[in-house]
């Protein structure tokens, strides 16, 4: 605008068309840099709807993605649904299934236990001579009927507490127990099983003082157990040591022996119902020993391991709490 009043206002001459001559370059860069401009624009329009058809047909692809996904997350819920209604089924089925073997096998080892401690008693009888004399002949055959009978009494009598435990039908009945005085009445018990197959049990005196809040007969019977387990797989020549260790919670009864020990791959499965490791497969038992004992000391708020890393033999570990403690 300056230049175009200078223009009309400066005589002609050549200053007049110098001047001239530079507004008409003004004039024409601000057309050039306009219509650059006007290019970008356009450029730029282009480029956004290009952009702009480009997203929607991204858009339209993730709706089909997202239908189809849906689709495919219906149906495999549809086909988990239905599984899980066939699992349940299942499971219905099984629990029908274990409470009637459960009520079978409480049943036929009720009704067997009877008719065996008769004939223990009657073999019994027999030996102490109340029918006559017996020859020797005779005399290991009424051996060969106790022993037998005897232990399948046992079989009986853990199909029994297994059934109870299932079921929640063992009843604790609690008391002081002294921990040193209970043991030592299951070494003098099972001290003469032991002589007769040349295992020694030894005795590592505990205080005399330390006291559980435990039904004693059925932490006798884990005891018994345990100790019963490592003559049964103890060497002839050989002991079972059993002691007792103690801090300011919990009591723990250790039961060691000097026999092969426990495989690794047997370990995780040790306290499983009827399960039986390689080294119990010449041993006679029903496979429920460990297991019962295990739950029976889980009532009593203790709990059974397996101690790791013993170089000989197995170390069973009973923990319990101590009275104070309970």
């Amino acid at each position: 605008m300056a230049l175009t009043l200078s223009l009309l206002l400066m005589p002609p001459g050549w200053p007049q068309q110098v001047l001239a001559a530079a507004l008409l370059a003004v004039i024409v860069w601000q057309g050039l840099t306009n219509h650059r401009r006007t290019d970008d624009l356009i450029f730029g329009q282009h480029k956004l709807m290009a952009l702009t058809q480009e997203l929607k047909g991204q858009q339209l692809v993730i709706e089909s993605q997202n239908e189809t996904l849906a689709r495919q997350v219906d149906a495999r819920t549809a086909e988990l649904r239905e599984s899980n209604i066939r699992l349940a089924a299942a499971n219905l089925e099984l629990l029908e299934l274990d409470k009637l073997r459960s009520a079978v096998l409480s049943n036929v080892s009720h009704e067997l236990r009877t008719p065996l401690t008769g004939i223990l008693g009657s073999a019994q009888n027999l030996r102490d001579g109340l029918a006559g004399g017996l020859t020797q002949a005779q005399r290991d055959y009424v051996g060969m009927i106790e022993k037998d009978s005897g232990r399948l009494i046992r079989v009986v009598s853990e199909l029994l507490d297994w059934g109870r435990l299932q079921a929640g039908q063992i009843e604790l009945h609690r008391c002081t127990v002294a921990v040193q005085t209970m043991v030592d009445e299951v070494a003098m018990l099972l001290r003469p099983v032991a002589d007769r197959k040349g295992v020694a049990i030894t005795l590592q005196a505990g205080d005399p003082a330390l006291r559980v809040h435990a039904d004693e007969d059925k932490l006798k019977q884990i005891v018994i157990n345990l100790v019963d387990n490592a003559v049964k797989f103890s060497p002839p020549e050989s002991r079972v040591d059993v002691r007792i260790e103690a801090d300011r919670k919990a009591v723990s009864v250790l039961v060691e022996d000097q026999g092969p020990g426990v495989p690794p791959e047997d370990r995780p499965h040790l306290f499983d119902r009827f399960y039986r490791g390689q080294a119990a497969e010449a041993a006679a038992g029903s496979g429920l020993g460990l297991a019962i004992a295990k739950n029976l000391a889980r009532l009593h708020g203790g709990d059974i391991t397996l101690r790791p890393g013993a170089s000989r033999g197995s170390v069973f570990v009973l923990s319990l709490p101590l009275e104070q403690a309970a």
